[in-house]
C-alpha cells in the first residue's frame, strides 16, 4: 500500500515527489518512458518564464510564484539556472507610446525598467536600429528543462520515493479507500492519485470517469551555434498577436546559444515532433525582423508538444483523493515548484498526514564545466573518468555520462541531462558504446527504440 502515486515523471511529476520526499511517506511514481522528462518536458524551451497574462489567472499566479522560488530551487537541488532578464522591444510609434502605461500596469504584478533606445543597443548590439525603447524584467531566467527535472528526480529517489519507468499505467479502479493502479509491469495499491500524465492525462482522467480533453499544440524552435548573439530573452511588443506564431522569442539557452521560438500549430497527433519548411521560415521571418543579422550556423530543429486542456492549468480534485494537474502547458516549467506545494496542500487538506522527516539527503550532480582546475585536478585523483572528455563541444567527462547512464538506459537521458552531444554528433557514437558497456542495452527513449553501435 502506497500513500501517494502519481503517474509522469515530467518536470511538475517530479517536482511534486521532491516535495512528497520530504515527509514520512511511501511514494510511487510511474513513467511510460524509460526515464523522466522525456516528453512534455524536453521539448520546451527551458525558459522561466518572467509572468504569465492573465496575471489573475491560476498559470498566471503560480508562474509568479514558481519564479520567485527558482534559486532557492536550483541551489537546493544543484541544477543550472541563470537570470538573464526580459526584455520586450517596441519597434514602431504604437508601442512606444504604450510604455509608460504598460510599465505601469506591469509593476503591480513584476519587477519591470522602462529603457531607451540607447540603453537596449548597449544591452543587445545586435539588436535592430528600429528598436524605440523597451521593457525590461529582469527575473526571466534560463535551465536546462531535462536536467532541472533530472535533479528533482534524484532527490526524490534519494529520499525514498520509488519510480518505475517504462511502466505505462493502463487502468484505475476505485476502491472506497484507495486505488488499484493496473501497470504493464504489475497492479499497486495507493491511497492518493496524482494525474501529471501530461499530454495523455485526459486518459488518465477518463480512468477514474472524469471527462478532460487534452488538444496537442507543437510548437518548433530552431537552434543556433552561435553563443553570445543575445543576452537576454527578447520578443517584440506586438500590435496584434499571431497565434500562428503564438508568442515566443529570440531565446538563449542555459550555455548562451540562440534559440527561436516556439511557434503554435495545432496537430492531431500528441507524438507529432516533427520540424516542417514553413514553420522555420515563419520564425525565421518574425525574430529576424529584431536584428541586424541572423545568427550564425543552425545546429538543430526541434518541436515540442503542449499539452492544451482550455485556456487556463487544470489543478483539481474531481473526486476524493484524486488529484488532476493537466493542461500544463507554458509557463509549466517555470510553475513546477509552486505547483508541487500546491498540490501538497491539496492532499493535506483531504487528509494525508504529512510528518517531516527529521534528515533529508541533498545529491550533488558534478559538471566539470563549471569547476576550477584545482577542483578538477581533485576530481581526478579521485576517480580518474573525470579526467577523460568525451564530448569537446561541451566538456562533458566519462564519468558525468556514466553517473547518467547508469540510472538510465536511454541515451536521450544521457544527451539532455549531460548536454554531451547537444551540439554536434561527433561523440554520439562514443557515448552509445559507453553506456552499452555499462548497460549492455541502449534506447533513445522508451522500449523499442533501442541503439546499436
Amino acid at each position: 500500500m502506497y500513500d501517494v502515486a502519481i503517474v509522469g515523471a515530467g518536470v511538475t511529476g517530479c517536482f511534486i515527489a521532491k516535495e512528497l520526499s520530504k515527509y514520512d511517506l511511501r511514494v510511487i511514481v510511474f513513467e511510460k518512458k524509460m526515464a523522466m522528462g522525456l516528453d512534455q518536458t524536453k521539448g520546451c524551451s527551458g525558459i522561466i518564464h518572467a509572468f504569465q497574462l492573465p496575471f489573475r489567472s491560476l498559470k498566471g499566479k503560480l508562474c509568479l510564484e514558481g519564479n520567485a522560488m527558482m534559486d532557492e530551487e536550483s541551489r537546493e537541488l544543484g541544477f543550472a539556472f541563470k537570470r538573464v532578464g526580459l526584455l520586450l522591444i517596441a519597434t514602431n510609434p504604437i508601442t512606444k507610446l504604450a510604455l509608460p502605461f504598460l510599465k505601469w500596469w506591469f509593476s503591480k504584478y513584476v519587477a519591470v525598467k522602462e529603457v531607451t533606445k540607447e540603453e537596449i543597443l548597449r544591452m543587445e548590439p545586435n539588436i535592430t536600429e528600429k528598436v524605440r525603447g523597451g521593457l525590461f524584467f529582469p527575473s526571466g531566467g534560463v535551465v536546462n528543462p531535462v536536467e532541472m527535472t533530472y535533479t528533482a528526480y534524484r532527490f526524490a529517489k534519494e529520499n525514498g520515493v520509488e519510480f518505475r519507468f517504462n511502466c505505462k499505467v493502463k487502468d484505475i479502479k476505485r476502491r472506497p479507500n484507495s486505488f488499484i493502479l493496473k501497470t504493464v509491469c504489475g497492479e499497486y495499491e495507493s491511497k492518493y492519485v496524482i494525474n501529471c500524465a501530461g499530454l495523455y492525462a485526459d486518459e488518465i482522467a477518463r480512468m477514474i470517469g472524469y471527462d478532460l480533453t487534452i488538444t496537442p499544440g507543437k510548437g518548433s524552435h530552431i537552434v543556433f551555434n552561435e553563443r553570445g548573439f543575445s543576452n537576454h530573452i527578447i520578443a517584440a511588443l506586438p500590435l496584434k498577436p499571431d497565434r500562428r506564431t503564438k508568442g515566443g522569442g529570440a531565446l538563449i539557452s542555459i550555455d548562451g546559444k540562440a534559440i527561436w521560438g516556439p511557434n503554435l500549430v495545432d496537430v492531431e497527433n500528441k507524438e507529432d515532433t516533427s520540424v516542417k519548411r514553413e514553420e522555420i521560415e515563419g520564425l525565421k521571418e518574425k525574430f529576424g525582423k529584431l536584428f541586424k543579422r541572423l545568427p550564425k550556423d543552425v545546429i538543430a530543429y526541434y518541436a515540442g508538444v503542449r499539452s492544451i486542456a482550455g485556456r487556463d492549468f487544470v489543478i483539481n480534485q474531481p473526486v476524493r483523493n484524486f488529484i488532476n494537474v493537466a493542461g500544463i502547458q507554458s509557463p509549466g516549467l517555470t510553475a513546477a515548484p509552486a505547483i508541487a506545494k500546491r498540490v501538497v496542500r491539496m492532499l493535506a487538506a483531504s487528509g494525508l498526514e504529512l510528518r517531516r522527516k527529521e534528515k533529508i539527503v541533498k545529491p550533488k550532480f558534478t559538471r566539470i564545466r563549471e569547476l576550477s582546475e584545482e577542483d578538477i585536478e581533485k576530481l581526478v585523483d579521485q576517480n580518474p573518468d573525470y579526467g577523460k572528455i568525451v564530448c569537446l563541444c561541451n566538456l562533458v567527462s566519462r564519468a558525468e555520462i556514466l553517473e547518467v547512464a547508469r540510472d538510465f538506459p536511454s541515451f536521450d537521458a544521457v544527451k539532455h541531462i549531460t548536454r554531451a552531444g547537444m551540439d554536434c554528433n561527433k561523440c554520439h557514437a562514443d557515448i552509445i558504446v559507453l553506456m552499452q558497456r555499462e548497460r549492455n542495452k541502449v534506447v533513445k527513449d522508451s522500449a523499442g527504440s533501442e541503439l546499436i553501435w
